[in-house]
């Protein structure tokens, strides 16, 4: 059975591979002025859906419930001011996309070509670096700290998490 932590960083892999086609997508409008609006729109859904219901809600309500539950001061503060923050602001940047997305299908102009540009970067950028600081400091942490006991169980509710999501889907 893979753990938490495995399972977290393999989903990373995936929204970072993801996140690469959105920067091309976007590299690709900039510079052609064609967009695949359809092809966004999917990635607002592959964001919502995996990013950050499975993903995202995996690590709130579960390891960073536990982490600030268990660890103290410090590891509040990463959660409540880092990882939290980071979290809202990555869904505030899907929300303005989806915004740019749909003014932009009603009225081509350049603002809204702008704001598509910079949501899609803005996410891009953020999700890049909050994915690579969760893996290098905030996972090492709380396998560091935690007690074996308690990362065992957050090993099982994550994989429960999963099957409901699966259940859910079908």
């Amino acid at each position: 059975m893979k753990g938490i932590i495995e399972i977290l960083v393999e989903e990373h892999d995936e929204i970072l591979k993801f996140i690469e086609r959105l920067k091309s997508m976007t590299i690709t409008f900039m510079e052609t002025n064609e967009i695949d609006l359809e092809e966004y729109r999917k990635g607002i859904h592959f964001i919502r859906t995996f990013a950050d219901r499975q993903h995202h809600q995996k690590e709130e309500k579960l390891l960073f419930k536990a982490m600030t539950d268990n660890l103290g001061a410090v590891a509040v503060k990463l959660i409540q001011h880092g990882m939290l923050v980071e979290h809202d602001l990555a869904r505030y940047h899907v929300m303005e996309l989806e915004k740019a997305i749909n003014a932009y299908e009603e009225d081509p102009n350049v603002n809204n070509k702008l704001d598509i540009i910079a949501n899609s970067m803005g996410y891009y950028y953020l999700l890049k670096r909050h994915a690579e600081k969760e893996n290098a400091v905030v996972y090492p942490f709380a396998e560091k700290h935690l007690p074996k006991e308690l990362m065992e169980q957050l090993d099982k509710e994550a994989v429960a998490y999963m099957e409901e999501l699966e259940k859910e889907q079908n």
